[in-house]
This record gives structure tokens, sequence and C-alpha cells, in this order.
């Protein structure tokens, strides 16, 4: 007599959407959590984090720059490239292109792989790790720009018409102040003016996530800390802390035109109420939704997963180029095949 041994069927992982990340539900991993859980993957320093949060997972540049932003988490630090387990889930950090240190999360576990990408950018920019993929049966992405039908603006473009308008303003013996993001942005904008021999100086906060890439390669240039007391006729590089009421400015600003550098054509309430913007320009640190299909094609999932405030309508948008693509909501808990 012949005795068969039955073996249970993998459970499937299911993820869960709160207001504080992803949960990968029944495990001890977060995605992007804050304060959440146990264990959270970091996919870059773009936010900062609370003193008291959970352990995270991230790059060694994600974690010094997240210093710079004088936050010390509780890290476990991994390698682009370089697989780990955790219990059963099997997980490989991937470069996600936009920012130094910035990854996709791949993650397996028996019969499942996703690929957790919430912001990855298929173009170029110096000094960042290009973007990769892996193909996975589940892909979760996250939605970044309001309308995934419009092709954002060029960078390339974008970037040469932001150097025309300092010329202009430089050479009438004004010097702008520019807006823009603190990681990213801002180092690609230090080192497109420095390149041209503009005198740069740089907000504290962006100084020290400067001196964070320069410690990594990237070759910056020449420029200054900025002081409202010292710093006379250059080009300020400012930024608005994270949280701040955009109509008021606790500080002063310099003299100057102001200038904006936002990441999507939808443009944000300008930094103070005292002055206008003059100029306004679109340099984006994610893919456009055009640049979302050819992301979808190389994984080659599956399923899709669509998170954050247009989830629902990159849903609609997108749903032909996969046979499931669905929104995430809150208490969600999508299976993962």
């Amino acid at each position: 007599m012949t005795t068969r041994t039955l073996t249970a069927k993998p459970e499937p992982l299911k993820v869960k959407l709160t207001e504080d990340g992803l949960h990968v539900v029944d495990t001890i991993l977060w995605l992007d959590s804050h304060s959440c859980g146990e264990l959270s993957f970091f996919s870059s320093a773009t936010k900062t984090i609370k003193t008291q949060g959970p352990q995270v997972i991230a790059t060694e540049e994600t974690i010094k720059i997240l210093e710079a932003f004088q936050k010390k988490p509780n890290a476990l630090v991994c390698q682009y490239n370089r697989p780990f387990s955790i219990g059963r889930l099997k997980m490989e950090l991937l470069p996600s292109g936009s920012v130094l240190g910035g990854a996709s999360l791949f993650v397996e576990k028996d019969s499942t792989r996703f690929l957790y990408a919430p912001c990855v950018q298929s173009q170029k920019i110096p000094s960042i790790r290009q973007m990769q993929l892996k193909k996975a049966t589940t892909l979760i992405l996250q939605t970044c720009h309001p309308d995934p039908m419009i092709t954002l603006p060029n960078r390339k473009k974008e970037k040469e018409r932001l150097l025309e308008a300092v010329a202009r303003s430089v050479s009438s013996g004004k010097y702008p102040l520019i807006f823009c993001p603190p990681v990213g942005i801002a180092q690609e904008i230090t080192e497109l003016l420095t390149e041209q021999g503009f005198p740069v100086s740089v907000h504290d906060h962006i100084f020290r996530i400067n001196r964070v890439y320069e410690s990594f390669g990237a070759k910056l240039g020449n420029y200054t800390k900025f002081s409202l007391r010292y710093t006379k006729r250059k080009v300020v590089i400012f930024h608005l802390p994270e949280g701040s009421d955009r109509m008021s400015l606790k500080r002063p600003l310099p003299e100057g035109p102001i200038f904006y550098v936002e990441e999507s054509s939808t443009p944000s309430n300008p930094p103070t109420a005292f002055r206008d913007v003059a100029e306004r320009f679109f340099v984006n640190q994610t893919v456009s939704g055009s640049e979302l299909k050819e992301i979808i094609t190389t994984v080659n999932p599956k399923e899709v997963y669509f998170f954050g405030p247009y989830a629902k309508r990159y849903s609609e948008e997108l749903k032909g180029v996969c046979s499931s693509v669905k929104p995430l909501f809150c208490n969600d808990q999508p299976t993962l095949l």
C-alpha cells in the first residue's frame, strides 16, 4: 500500500495599502512606511522619517542622505543586485534611476515574484545608477503625475531653458533664487550651473545633501553654502522644508527673481505670498504615463497595481497593457499571484 504525502499549497502574498506605506500581509515587511511595523523598505530619501520608526532596509546612499536630514534610522544597509533573505522572503534591490540611492524592491516567495517600483526614472541622470527592472508576476507602481496620457516636458529642454533664463537674469545684474526639491533635482541644477561658470550658493540643507552626492563620486563643481548676510551676487538654490506653508516663509529671501523648478506640469503654489514666481520649469524625477507602458512591457507581469492619488485614473487609462490592471486603495488586500 502506497502512502501519499499531501503538500499544502503555498499561501499567496497579500499587500495592503495604508496611510503610511504598504504592508506585505502576514510578514514583517512594510514598503515605504515611516512609522509602522518592524521592518520597512525605503525606496529613496526624498521624504524624511520619524526618529522612532521601524528598522529600515535601504541602500547606503539613502541612509547617508537621511543622516544629512539629521535622521539616523536603525538601518539594514543593502547593495544593489545583492540578493538576501529575511525568513521565507528573498529580496533584491534594483536601481530606480531617479535619485542617488533610489531603489525598487524585487521580492520572491514560493511562486510569487513581485516588483515594487514606486519612483522609477528611465532617462539617464548624471551620477545616478540607471534604472533596472526584472520580470515579475506582479508589478506595483505609484502614480506621481495627474494625467497618464500627457507627455511631460522634455527634461533636457527644460534644463536648457533654465540655463537661458539664468543667463538673461545674471546679465541684467539680477541673480535668481531657484526653488526646487532638495534631493535629486537640486544636485542636477547645482552641476548644471557650475558647469557653465555661474557663481552658485546653496541652502544649508542642500549643501549637506550635495556633500553626500560628492562622497559617492558626483562632480557638482564649485559652490558655496548660502548665507543671507554674506552671500552676494550668486545664483541661490533653495528649498522649502517638508510640510511648510508654501505661502509664507519664516526667514527673509534674498533679492532677485524667483524661479520655480517643479516635478510635474501641474503648477503648485508659489513659495511666498510676497514675491511672484518669475518663471517655472518642469524637471520630472519619475516616468510619465507613456513611459510606464514600456516599463510594464519589460517586466511582463500578470497583474499591475497602481497606488497613489491618481491610481483609479491610471488603472482605467492603462487597462489594456496587462491582463489585470487595478488600483490599490486603503484596506484593500489583493492577492499577489
